[in-house]
């Protein structure tokens, strides 16, 4: 098995090896054939006879199979091609079908099996299309001459390859006959149904039959010319606005990562993807401004499609029409009618002597294109959109022009009564870094990311009925450890005690049906029980007496007739508060599940006096457009540690007014909140002290005094950018809706031209 796997890979390796190597050799004929081409020394130009025997390989896919299909050629000059011709293929020099010959890596076509008429040296009339030269005449033997020899019964023209790769005969005989006969038309009468059929290998198809394919694909190429100006006209004159919107995506996408990355050394990228925006813009395409060929063909339609806006027409040639057409196309066609086909084959320029795309321009003046449009208002209505969501360019604007207009001031705040008493205006810079600044309990989340913070001058009073003085009671309370059962040399006797006296009822009822309960034993009841009485009387949430009734319910006995009350726990608690109890374990458990709901409640209760708090006695700043402070580094801090049943310790220092560490928050300053107090040395009038702050903290705004806006110059870039992304999508939509209406007017005129002269 082994030797048959390592069989498989080197016979695929050997096959992947030949197949790139096949490929890379047909790349380097295609550089070789441009560079002959431009050297190449022309020598005549093409005959009409032989344009004409040209035909059938400039019309069918099929006629030249294995090349790659070319519908016209770069030009009517003939030149001189000498060499050896060699035969290749992914096998060199086998039978495949897929081959090609080439002369000294130029790829060469024989027309008309004249690739039987070469010799070890020959000399070659060659004419060109973009991918492999069409031989005109090898050595002595000319394509009349191999015309006139050929026979389409022993040799395929048009080939099958879906099918099989076997020599399946399909060949178009009514052009056959066309050359060897003085009688020619354009169109196919029924004595020509007589010469046209189609061979195949295991049987011919009856004259009808044969009548209906050929007359179905027939194309016959007249000539090819130069588009004229009007025809031109329809042509793009720019892109589509890919690249542009690429670079302009590019650009966003940087300026984002900048901005929320703090790296200000993206910005030469961001210019330097907007400066390939304005240029891909006003960079006009070669292939849209140089004349273009047109090819004037005589076909018949075979099927039109008015949902695309198609017909199809000899050979498989699918053509789209201009809609306003589709009233004046006919379905299919019983005569061939002359045409005018643009160079990439996709669209009809003109059918008959009616329908002219060039007789539109002319008259009624080019159609105004709208995909750039569409394109570039779209692109620009997202970016702007997300430009506005992730930078906050609003503000960034102002503030710009707050600084430069110097209408903003930096100030450096460093204690509560310069911060309650200053002279701030929106617009101005603030550095604030007081002690005991705190976040709003009701904002801080998960993620320990703040939005609003209070600044507080005092310490939250001392009294008997308010949280400060259950400060203690409430910590113990939310101790993982409140609820504490331990195991030590009483309750190993319990234990021992408990499994001698089952196994003596045991073994006295002889059946085993005692088992023993599970005891815990828990300690320091007695100070649970006062510190929980003492949090309900000035915390009186719902769930107090339910924790209540499990503490009392821990006492309980199946021979007790009357339970212990609460009043009587705590007499007995408040005598010695370190006793302690072995219990059921089960009434234990009951103990800590209702102690769950009861934290929860009194957290809830312990916000609202803390919120309470911040609010009457501090100045609140709110920092607006998604900025924001990571409290994560103090609130994780070994003072003020959570633990895992709430953040007691965090709020205590909010109460007690120490916040071991500063918070710096520095921003823009976009609105300013006051109260008023009654200030009794100017005989009771009322003055304004600041109540509160809005501040745009982002980082970009930190600028020091010395600091010049230019050195940040995210901010500039990112107002400019969004003007730009706004401007882009307005402008594109306004010209969108112009152009939508100008093309729609023009529609309604040229249908009524032609229904004019049609009747």
């Amino acid at each position: 098995m082994d030797l048959y796997l390592v069989f498989k890979i080197g016979i695929l390796i050997f096959g992947l090896i030949s197949w790139f190597l096949y490929k890379s050799d047909r790349s380097i004929n295609k550089n070789v054939l441009n560079d002959h081409i431009r050297q190449r020394e022309r020598i005549r130009d093409l005959t009409d006879e032989e344009l004409e025997l040209l035909q059938p390989f400039l019309t069918s896919k099929l006629a030249v199979y294995p090349y790659n299909f070319q519908s016209s050629l770069i030009d009517n000059k003939v030149s001189y091609l000498l060499g050896t011709c060699t035969r290749k293929s992914l096998y060199s020099n086998t039978e495949e079908i897929a081959y090609y010959y080439d002369v000294d890596n130029i790829e060469i076509f024989f027309p008309y099996n004249m690739d039987m008429y070469i010799d070890g040296s020959n000399i070659f009339e060659v004419v060109f299309t973009k991918h492999y030269g069409i031989v005109i005449k090898v050595n002595d033997y000319d394509i009349k001459t191999a015309f006139e020899n050929y026979d389409p019964n022993e040799e395929y023209l048009f080939r099958d390859v879906k099918q099989t790769k076997s020599k399946e005969k399909i060949f178009d005989n009514e052009f056959f006959e066309e050359h060897n006969t003085t009688h020619r038309q354009d169109g196919i009468n029924s004595s020509d149904v007589e010469s046209l059929s189609i061979y195949n290998d295991s049987k011919n198809l009856d004259n009808n039959q044969a009548y209906l394919e050929a007359s179905k694909n027939y194309y016959k190429l007249l000539y090819q010319r130069e588009e004229t100006q009007f025809e031109a006209a329809i042509r793009r004159k720019h892109s589509l606005g890919w690249l542009t919107s690429l670079c302009l995506i590019l650009a966003t996408v940087l300026l984002i990562r900048s901005w929320l990355g703090e790296n200000d050394q993206i910005s030469i990228l961001i210019l330097i993807c907007l400066g390939a925006a304005a240029f891909f813009a006003w960079y006009k395409p070669k292939d849209y401004l140089n004349p273009q060929q047109v090819s004037v063909v005589k076909a018949k339609i075979y099927d039109k499609d008015p949902n695309t806006c198609s017909i199809e027409v000899g050979n498989l040639m699918v053509l789209e029409y201009p809609k306003y057409w589709l009233n004046f196309i006919p379905e299919t066609s019983d005569l061939a009618t002359e045409m005018v086909i643009s160079n990439d084959n996709k669209k009809l320029l003109r059918y008959g002597q009616t329908l002219s795309i060039n007789n539109e321009v002319e008259q009624f003046g080019p159609p105004k294109l709208v995909s750039r449009n569409k394109i570039l208002f779209v692109i620009g209505g997202i970016l702007s959109a997300i430009l506005y969501y992730y930078t906050d360019p609003v503000n960034n604007g102002y503030f710009a022009y707050q600084y430069y207009s110097q209408q903003s001031e930096n100030l450096q705040i460093k204690d509560f009564t310069t911060l309650k008493n200053s002279d701030i205006k929106p617009g101005d810079m603030v550095n604030i870094t007081i002690n005991n600044t705190s976040c709003d309990v009701n904002d801080l989340n998960e993620d320990y990311q703040c939005h609003n913070f209070f600044i507080n001058n005092e310490p939250m009073a001392l009294k008997e009925n308010n949280v400060m003085a259950i400060e203690g009671s409430l910590k113990h309370i939310f101790d993982t450890k409140f609820v504490d059962d331990v195991v030590d040399t009483e309750m190993l006797r319990f234990q021992n005690v408990q499994s001698l006296y089952v196994d003596m009822l045991n073994r006295s009822s002889n059946d085993g049906r005692y088992v023993k309960n599970s005891f815990s034993k828990i300690e320091s009841i007695g100070q649970m029980v006062i510190d929980i009485d003492k949090v309900c009387k000035i915390l009186p949430v719902k769930e107090c007496d339910n924790v209540k009734y499990n503490l009392t319910h821990l006492f309980d006995t199946s021979r007790s007739k009357a339970n212990i009350t609460w009043d009587d726990l705590l007499t007995e608690s408040t005598k010695n508060p370190d006793f302690s109890e072995i219990v059921e374990t089960r009434r234990m458990h009951s103990l800590k599940q209702a102690l769950e709901p009861f934290k929860s409640e009194l957290q809830s209760e312990l916000v609202n006096v803390i919120s309470k708090y911040q609010s009457d006695n501090g100045v609140k700043i709110t920092l607006t457009n998604q900025s924001y402070v990571d409290m994560a580094p103090l609130v994780m801090s070994k003072s003020m540690r959570f633990d895992e049943n709430g953040y007691i310790n965090y709020y205590f220092a909010i109460l007690n007014n120490n916040i071991p560490a500063n918070i710096n928050i520095v921003g823009s300053v976009s609105d300013i909140l006051y109260h008023k107090v009654e200030n009794s040395d100017r005989h009771n009038l009322e003055t304004q002290s600041i109540s509160g702050l809005k501040v745009n903290a982002n980082h970009h705004y930190n600028l020091d005094e010395n600091q010049q806006l230019s050195s940040n110059l995210l901010i500039i870039i990112n107002v400019i950018m969004f003007v730009m992304m706004t401007l882009i999508a307005t402008i594109n939509a306004v010209k969108l809706v112009q152009k939508t209406r100008i093309n729609r007017n023009r529609s309604k005129e040229i249908i009524k031209y032609y229904q004019d002269r049609l009747i």
